[in-house]
């Protein structure tokens, strides 16, 4: 059957590389959407957000000077002017791609509409003469103690100066009438906040910000402005562009490893070609058959290339060396083909069903990406040892004559191996305790392993975003803030959200406890004013600019905190009905009006309130600032259940209260990859116990034989920690990795170590036979799997990097383990046996 195979195996590589080229190119997405399992809150934001404006997705623009100068000078801010122009024509010319502009020189365009009849900012010839035209210094407080100025002024000054902004005398000259002082402000940079539409799709929202990119670009080169643009659109859009050339660049370096290592190992031109057709072939099998079932593909599938290449070999290596053996005994390449696999049919099939089963563990992972990754890596697995057992055997039996020469003679280190069975003979106990307190240190070094995850991890950190990000983070209090969203609906026994009072009350709570928050944009001093939109601030900012609308409404301003007044006039429903029908502005910062305020926070049927949102701004840079984030307003919001006196609590039965938005959903993405970890571990435990029982058939022998697989797992835990590495979107496949490559390498050993005892009473001598010979080929074929995974260092991805490095540790330790320590466990547990007969 030998060319029947190799016709339909071209037939179907070819095939699938066409369809993969040229019919169905794949692209890859890497968002944060396509990583967040679904949940609860995620359910809800969906459900609650077709009723109110499309979240805000938002574009940051750092601006600096090219001499480092002061960024603030009128001259700077007259070019920054006609460069806003520029990028808002721009803008129009994509549908008006931009809907908010929150820029310094728009700021101080509103300012001089508002104070000084329209004057132009390119009319204004220093801050002298712009202080004079907006405020009246005569009439002026510095600062201002109105809320509204106070909360912008501190937004301004957290999230769009940088740090270094001095203005320290202003106050100075408001306060002498000029004589004193002087109104001149600096600072090395400023942060422009470009709101894009919201309505667009996720692929057109990258496009198009990738032409502003442009944009900015072209202006950075013609002026001595500088624009670094950044955000999470983009960073998806550089993640997928250039994700298909690093999967091409590892796949060729991959390849040049495995066959410099092929012609080390096997010293002939069969010897390297043939394994190559079978890995080349199971590559186009894996990717073209993903392809062609729909799977959409992102940035982690870049690893499964390498991972394939790294596995695929270790069998080809096992074969190719039985096959060298038996050709030695026999003509016939058939007869030494099928022999070979059938010697090597129980290690290595069953070492293919717990590697697979590690991987499809992944298919109960509650995140898309990994669950799709852990098919990919099954389905590269399944396909390489086919290729490996069937496609190459094939081409064996039709390319190699039946007088061919033979091969060259293994690889079998006899200094090596004993030198390895001297140490196992003298220090048994040494070995043992070194393994056992290797593994101790390990156990309290993961203890304190964390979880992260970021879409940048997947970016060179050279790229100019990266660097545009780092500078973000580095110039402005709150740079690149991220929202969390607070939704409310009707409880399921409820038609609307009543008990005005209880709603007020709770409202007003959250809005303190938001002033008090150091990671809430403006919050966290002593006289805070959080950066948030929703309709406490909506009513708040409404009765303080028009006392008659509160006291209609049954709503007033005490000590700062907004009340019920006339409990009989009061009504929230009536008041949100009024301001929806609003248009006047409401907001000079944004131009908003009170009607697209309530839009934004409140969705109404007649004065009855259906849904309710709260936006706000929070600055959570890392995943731990995450989980601090999502865990306090977790807190902060208590349980329906739990009669706390927390807002789920007190509104039970009138409103469900859910905390979402993309700050959520990236908790979930981490609470997603911890479960994740734990049941894929697990299940290649069960797995691989159970494989070990089913050969032993007693379970101390298959304990005996699974502890070195497990010590493995523990070590590359502890190597994390040593190398200050965390837990991400690909190192939690690590834990179940070890378990499937461990696995063989046991089964390898212990099976060859069986058989070799069975022909030897010497133990010594039948361990040095199959140190010598499995083992040896454990080596080759681990240094070529390693040396596979080492590629993925030259990834510019430094997820992608991190896995390839402790995927080469693991298979370091497996065969470190499987031929020191694993020959250490069977000759006490035999000595034992003896004992105790």
């Amino acid at each position: 059957m030998s060319w029947p195979i190799l016709i339909v195996s071209v037939i179907l590589t070819i095939g699938l590389a066409a369809d993969l080229a040229f019919v169905d190119t794949p692209t890859f997405h890497t968002d944060l959407s396509d990583f967040a399992p679904d949940s609860d809150s995620s359910e809800a934001h969906e459900r609650i957000s077709e009723h109110f404006t499309n979240e805000t997705r938002v574009m940051f623009v750092h601006v600096t000077r090219d001499d480092g100068g002061n960024v603030l000078d009128m001259d700077s801010l007259e070019l920054m002017d006609s460069h806003l122009d520029l990028v808002q024509n721009e803008s129009q010319m994509m549908q008006n791609v931009v809907q908010d502009w929150i820029t310094a020189p728009s700021i101080l365009q509103i300012a001089l509409d508002e104070e000084a009849n329209g004057t132009e900012l390119s009319d204004v010839e220093s801050w002298e003469e712009m202080m004079n035209l907006v405020i009246d210094i005569n009439e002026s407080d510095c600062p201002g103690d109105v809320s509204k100025q106070r909360e912008v002024a501190q937004f301004i000054l957290d999230g769009m100066l940088n740090s270094d902004f001095d203005g320290s005398e202003i106050c100075l000259w408001i306060e002498s009438d000029g004589a004193q002082g002087n109104a001149i402000v600096s600072a090395s940079s400023t942060l422009w906040i470009l709101e894009i539409d919201p309505s667009l799709s996720n692929q057109e929202r990258k496009s198009k910000q990738n032409q502003l990119r442009d944009v900015f670009d072209k202006l950075s080169d013609e002026s001595e402005l500088n624009y670094g643009v950044a955000s999470l659109d983009l960073i998806s859009h550089d993640i997928d562009e250039g994700t298909f050339d690093n999967l091409a660049t590892l796949i060729l370096l991959a390849v040049l490893v495995v066959v410099l290592l092929l012609a080390i190992t096997f010293r002939s031109v069969k010897g390297v070609v043939f394994p190559l057709v079978g890995l080349s072939s199971a590559l186009i099998w894996t990717y073209g058959l993903l392809n062609f079932a729909g799977a959409r593909f992102t940035a982690l599938e870049v690893a499964v290339a390498p991972l394939v290449l790294g596995l695929g070999i270790d069998y080809s290596i096992h074969l190719q060396r039985r096959y060298n053996t038996f050709r030695e005994e026999s003509n016939d390449a058939s007869e030494a083909w099928l022999a070979s696999c059938a010697k090597l049919s129980t290690p290595l099939g069953l070492a293919v069903i717990t590697t697979v089963a590690a991987f499809l563990a992944n298919i109960i992972s509650p995140l898309p990406p990994l669950e799709t990754f852990g098919i990919a890596l099954a389905v590269g697995v399944i396909s390489a040892f086919l290729n490996a057992t069937i496609v190459v055997g094939a081409l064996h039996v039709v390319l190699d004559s039946s007088e061919g020469t033979n091969p060259a003679d293994p690889i079998r280190m006899p200094r090596l191996s004993k030198k390895l069975v001297d140490l196992q003979r003298t220090q048994q106990a040494m070995v043992f305790i070194v393994a056992l307190i290797i593994t101790g240190a390990s156990i309290i070094g993961a203890m304190g392993l964390e979880t992260e995850f970021d879409l940048s991890d997947f970016l060179d950190e050279d790229m100019e975003i990266m660097q545009v990000r780092d500078e973000l983070d580095q110039s402005y209090e709150s740079a690149g803030w991220k929202i969390v969203y607070v939704m409310m609906e009707p409880s399921e026994s409820a038609e609307e959200i009543d008990s005005d009072f209880i709603l007020l009350n709770e409202m007003r709570g959250l809005h303190n406890d938001l002033a008090n928050n150091h990671d809430v944009v403006g919050g966290g001093g002593s006289d805070g004013s959080p950066s948030y939109e929703g309709p406490y601030k909506v009513l708040f900012d409404a009765v303080d600019n028009d006392v008659l609308f509160g006291e209609r409404y049954g709503l007033v301003i005490t000590q700062g905190d907004l009340r019920r007044g006339i409990s009989s006039q009061f009504d929230l429903g009536a008041a949100f009905q009024n301001l929806s029908q609003n248009t006047t502005i409401a907001d000079p910062f944004t131009g908003d009006s009170w009607a697209d305020r309530i839009s934004e926070t409140v969705h109404l049927e007649g004065d009855k309130i259906l849904h309710l949102r709260i936006e706000i701004r929070v600055d959570a840079s890392t995943s731990s600032d995450t989980s601090r984030v999502v865990n306090w307003f977790e807190e902060e919001l208590g349980d329906e259940d739990s009669n706390d006196g927390k807002m789920r609590s007190e509104l039970s039965g009138v409103a469900n209260v859910y905390i979402t938005g993309d700050l959520v959903a990236l908790q979930n993405v981490l609470d997603g990859l911890n479960s994740s970890q734990l049941s894929s571990t697990a299940i290649s435990f069960i797995v691989s116990f159970l494989v070990l029982l089913l050969l032993t058939r007693r379970p101390v022998p298959a304990l005996v034989v699974l502890t070195p697989v497990v010590l493995a797992t523990l070590w590359v835990v502890g190597s994390m920690v040593v190398l200050s590495l965390k837990w991400n979107v690909l190192t939690v496949m690590v834990t179940a990795l070890s378990l499937g490559i461990g696995i063989d390498y046991v089964i390898h050993m212990w099976r060859r170590f069986e058989a070799e005892r069975g022909k030897n009473d010497d133990v010594w001598e039948a361990l040095e036979e199959t140190i010598s010979t499995t083992g040896v080929a454990l080596i080759l074929s681990a240094g070529t799997t390693a040396l596979g995974f080492l590629v993925l260092l030259l990834s510019p991805m430094p997820v992608v990097q991190q896995f390839g490095l402790v995927t080469a540790l693991t298979v370091t330790f497996s065969l470190v383990l499987s031929i020191i320590v694993l020959p250490v466990l069977l000759l006490m547990s035999e000595s034992s046996t003896l004992s105790s007969e």
